[in-house]
């Protein structure tokens, strides 16, 4: 009886849980897991069905396992497209667990497309929703200044773009200023970075029109520029917008909702600035016409006068003669003198302003001496502290480019 009562006595307790015990118990644990909070999951929908509640329920699935998925109706109503069946998709959200069903779930808050029909379907979806809102109305469109005296550019710093379009207006316009404002064009940030650029180029006073673009590439490449925040910044500025990203056969919502579309960078510097040989070649040809009209109205004089002396007595005619050969030769005088002054004070102002322009250009500095030294990411250097002994550096001269070592370093601050 004593051996008896000693087994049960060293049996093992049972600690019996119900299955919402169990439950909670998973979830608490998911929950202390940071993982689990904020987690990218790539896969395939499946399922997917939408009732009444306006809740998206789905399976995300690859080859060999599936999670399912749900995204709130709040949620729905801020993305920027909606995931069909078929579709492949990143979505971005956290881990839960769905007690009456006893499976683990992630609650999605944002799904970006993967793939060219996903990402044509958002181009299209958003490019409907702006048509019904107004914003491609050519109402809203502002007209292009004539003479722009400084050009804001909202594109790369590093990027091949921004050279292009000052090389294109130190060609054709030099009396313009250019002022960039660098920001991402591509990847995650992108699309507020471009936002923010068009907003404080907004906050100037001295911005006559607005560069907005990069170089090609591809739909995922350029897809900042069909992002909403992007499309609703260029249609509230009120500096004229032209957009000009990728080549001529990329279009983009920018594009649309822009004031002015350029296929390339630099066909927008050559939109919205007049070419100086074609300005000159038209104070050429003023000038020939106010020699033309001086000659036409001292030949008229010459007519009147031959009139009057035929008229007149010889006395009277030749008082008359002199009185009237006098007033043509003011006439005459006064004539050049004005336009000569004019001509002058027009070509002077020009060569001023080119003079000026061509100390501030980048390029002028470049061709001074100067140059620009770059990291091999092309991160450009303004101290010491950014490169190593050993780093490879690229130094961009006013023609051409070096690739150097650095083999010391040197802070001038402290000599």
């Amino acid at each position: 009886m004593q051996m008896q009562i000693d087994m049960e006595m060293s049996a093992p307790t049972k600690t019996v849980h119900s299955v919402s015990q169990i439950t909670d118990l998973i979830k608490r644990v998911l929950e202390k897991q940071p993982l689990f909070q904020n987690m990218w999951v790539r896969g395939q929908v499946s399922n997917l069905r939408r009732p009444g509640s306006r809740h998206i329920y789905f399976t995300l699935k690859d080859e060999k396992n599936q999670i399912g998925c749900v995204i709130w109706q709040r949620s729905a109503a801020r993305l920027r497209f909606l995931p069909r069946d078929g579709e492949e998709v990143l979505a971005g959200g956290k881990m839960g667990v769905y007690g009456p069903q006893g499976k683990y779930q992630i609650t999605v808050t944002t799904l970006e497309p993967l793939g060219i029909g996903a990402l044509q379907r958002a181009f299209e979806e958003l490019k409907q929703q702006l048509t019904d809102e107004g914003l491609f109305n050519p109402v809203h469109k502002k007209p292009l200044p004539e003479l722009p005296r400084k050009i804001g550019v909202v594109t790369s710093g590093t990027g091949a773009a921004f050279h292009d379009i000052c090389q294109q207006l130190y060609k054709r316009y030099p009396l313009a200023e250019v002022l960039l404002h660098p920001t991402l064009v591509q990847g995650e940030g992108a699309p507020e970075g471009i936002a923010h650029a068009i907003e404080v180029m907004n906050g100037r006073d001295d911005i006559d029109v607005l560069i907005v673009g990069r170089g090609g590439g591809s739909i995922e490449d350029l897809w900042a520029f069909n992002e909403e925040i992007v499309a609703r910044a260029i249609f509230a500025s009120r500096i004229p917008v032209v957009s000009a990203v990728g080549h001529e056969t990329d279009y983009t919502i920018s594009d649309m909702v822009a004031d002015h579309r350029a296929p390339t960078p630099s066909a927008a510097a050559e939109h919205i600035v007049p070419d100086q040989d074609e300005l000159l070649s038209k104070l050429d040809g003023t000038e020939a016409w106010l020699r033309s009209v001086i000659s036409e109205r001292i030949q008229t004089h010459k007519t009147r006068l031959e009139q009057f002396e035929v008229g007149l007595s010889p006395t009277r005619r030749r008082d008359a003669i002199n009185q009237i050969s006098q007033r043509v030769d003011d006439l005459e005088t006064a004539c050049r003198t004005t336009m000569t002054h004019r001509l002058g004070n027009a070509e002077r102002d020009l060569y001023a302003l080119a003079q000026r322009l061509n100390a501030l250009s980048p390029l002028a500095t470049l061709k001074r001496g100067y140059s620009i030294s770059r990291k091999m990411d092309g991160q450009v250097l303004t101290s010491t502290e950014q490169v190593s002994v050993d780093d490879r550096i690229e130094v961009q001269l006013a023609h051409g480019h070096l690739a150097c070592r650095v083999e010391g370093l040197r802070n001038t601050e402290g000599d």
